[in-house]
């Protein structure tokens, strides 16, 4: 499910409180993915996943350089339909 338009801030915050079954006010752009919001590696793959439903692809050396969630969307930004 792709979309040309990139999803706000906020849309993305949805995306992942969804996936983390947290409260999109856990889920500020500095909240950290492991250590503030318990994100373990089965969690991690499920938002991998996730993000590539809407279109964008995370080489597994990136992964390890995305740490909150405002990395995440920088990260979602920079590299949709590239």
């Amino acid at each position: 499910m792709t979309s040309d338009a990139p999803l706000s801030f906020a849309a993305f915050q949805a995306v992942l409180a969804d996936l983390l079954a947290a409260d999109v006010e856990q889920l500020g752009a500095d909240a950290c993915l492991v250590t503030d919001l318990g994100v373990d590696s089965l969690r991690l793959v499920e938002i991998l996943l996730r993000l590539e439903e809407l279109g964008l692809e995370i080489s597994p050396d990136a992964v390890w350089e995305i740490e909150t969630v405002g990395d995440a969307y920088a990260y979602y930004r920079e590299h949709l339909a590239q």
